[in-house]
């Protein structure tokens, strides 16, 4: 019978494995972790649960909702009301804002008009902004919705990849969001029990270190010194990993190893505050009705990314748990390296309080616990997700290309819709490989 291991049981390592196991393949996922769903990891804290990686279902996506209905996961989606703080209690609505002032997302439209009429250059969004010759507030206003949203670097991240996303984005309505009730971990659990009951196996708490290789047949080591062999392997390590070169190959697939090194892992610092109350809800102020409803909270302008703040907060309205998140990406979440958890929730209390207008001690005693999670130097991520520096808009695309029909490789980094960083786009390059593997290697019968 044809042995597959797959080496990571994230979404894009769990997709591969079931597309795999359905086609009647013997399949052995290998996970580090103790657990199932990679940087998807929902936790309870304070009695309710949130999440400590990845969050949203950005737009709609049929690859993910075909789960979510297959495997009778509840889902809703965010529809809230948005607003903008100058401090103090200064809030409105975005679309009262100066009218003269170009919005981000007015910005990204044109660069990616831009970009279409010149698919062949390729620059930094830094320079892209220099070319423009934007005003300083309307440029620091867009670099920190491309640092936050992408976690990414202006100086770095290239215009190619932002206008392909921004374009995958109005395919998908990506600016409509969704949670999944109880957590986003409930759909890789469901992924791995359905993965269980046709056959396929999970092994848990297996690093692999080593990854020889010769054509068609594969030896995975891993730290305790097993081995695990097969005729292929789907490798699903994230971006961050693979750059690391925390696995070792044997022989060292250089051209792969290339293509990743012309894309970036982001850097991510966010924190889930659960309180006692939706105590938001209550202030009394002009935006009462909008506060009970409240769903994102924007800066009216973003401070320099070295102040060790943030910036952006959202609630998961219209469910009514007392959560509030607060976000920094990119350069901003830098800033937050050296500090524990306690420190974090310090920085946020403080920063959503002046976001609201309240005092600090007052949010301070409503909180009752809080969540967050070192992406970064978690050494089986080594970030947050995958973004494009300027010039490896086809990395991607290169990195799908299987090594002597022996190597296949998956992971959100090597999405090739404009999904980057994305589970959906997880979950389609996990599928994309197995197709590969199943076109070079027919399954035995």
């Amino acid at each position: 019978m044809n042995e597959i291991i797959i080496v990571g049981a994230g979404v894009a390592g769990l997709s591969a494995a079931v597309h795999l196991a359905e086609a009647g393949y013997a399949v052995t996922v290998l996970e580090a972790r103790h657990r199932v769903g990679g940087r998807i990891h929902s936790v309870e804290a304070g009695g309710v649960v949130v999440e400590t990686g990845a969050e949203f279902i950005h737009g709609l996506v049929q690859d993910t909702f075909t789960w979510l209905r297959e495997e009778n996961l509840e889902h809703y989606e965010l529809d809230g009301e948005d607003l903008v703080y100058g401090g103090d209690g200064d809030l409105h609505a975005q679309q009262e804002g100066d009218a003269e002032d170009e919005s981000p997302l007015d910005l990204l439209e044109k660069m990616t008009e831009w970009s279409e009429m010149h698919p062949h250059l390729d620059m930094t969004f830094a320079e892209y902004l220099a070319q423009e010759g934007l005003n300083r507030e309307d440029a620091a206003g867009a670099i920190g919705y491309v640092e936050g949203f992408n976690a990414a670097d202006h100086r770095v991240i290239g215009i190619r990849s932002l206008a392909l996303q921004q374009r995958a984005e109005d395919a998908s309505e990506g600016d409509r969001l969704f949670h999944v009730r109880g957590g986003y971990s409930r759909l890789a659990e469901a992924m791995a029990a359905k993965l269980i009951e046709i056959g396929g196996k999970i092994k848990f708490g297996l690093i692999v270190d080593r990854i020889a290789w010769s054509r068609g047949a594969v030896t995975i080591h891993t730290s305790n010194g097993r081995e695990f062999t097969g005729q292929a392997a789907v490798v699903t390590l994230p971006l961050g990993v693979l750059q690391k070169k925390s696995v070792a190959f044997g022989p060292e697939p250089a051209e792969f190893l290339q293509e990743a090194e012309r894309m970036r892992m982001g850097d991510v610092c966010r924190i889930s505050l659960v309180f006692r109350t939706r105590f938001w809800a209550e202030i009394e102020h002009a935006r009462f009705h909008t506060l009970e409803k409240l769903s994102f909270l924007f800066p009216e302008k973003r401070s320099d990314p070295r102040d060790r703040a943030f910036q952006v907060f959202w609630t998961p309205f219209p469910s009514l748990d007392p959560v509030v998140t607060a976000w920094a990406g990119g350069p901003a979440a830098t800033a937050f390296a050296a500090m524990d958890a306690g420190q974090i929730a310090e920085v946020a209390v403080r920063d959503l309080a002046h976001a609201l207008g309240v005092p600090a001690q007052a949010v301070q005693q409503e909180l009752l616990s809080y969540a967050t999670h070192d992406w970064t130097n978690d050494p089986f991520a080594q970030g947050a997700y995958s973004y494009v520096a300027a010039g490896g808009a086809d990395a991607s695309e290169r990195m799908t290309h299987p090594v002597e029909g022996t190597l296949f490789f998956a992971g959100e980094h090597t999405d090739i819709t404009g999904h980057w960083g994305t589970v959906h786009g997880a979950l389609r390059s996990g599928v994309r490989a197995a197709k590969q593997l199943i076109e070079i290697h027919p399954v035995a019968r």
